[in-house]
């Protein structure tokens, strides 16, 4: 099984390449020390750290997701998706990506 779900804001506006768009989807998750949660003494809120997702839509989808915006609210359900290439110098890098199946806006 491979699905995903996450909700986040979108980091920057869309880009949208013919049929396909890519957002950059930020998520936040509580930070640990000691296995346990803890408060930011610069904020006074539970500690936090921000991870970042590549999202990729295809087709009808990429419409939607090309009509966001930075700061937009969403949630994704889609699969996971990793990729292997050689950059120009010849070292084989790796990636991974989400590829959406729903997008919902709030």
């Amino acid at each position: 099984m491979n699905n995903v779900n996450i909700a986040g804001r979108v980091v920057k506006d869309p880009e949208t390449r013919g049929s396909v768009t890519t957002l950059i989807v930020a998520t936040d998750r509580v930070k640990l020390k000691d296995g346990k949660t803890y408060i930011d003494e610069a904020t006074g809120y539970t500690a936090k750290e921000t991870e970042f997702h590549k999202v990729t839509c295809f087709n009808g989808l990429s419409r939607s997701g090309a009509s966001r915006k930075k700061g937009d609210v969403v949630a994704i359900s889609g699969s996971l998706h990793y990729s292997t290439w050689e950059d120009r110098d010849g070292i084989t890098r790796y990636g991974c990506e989400i590829w959406a199946d729903k997008i919902d806006f709030f």
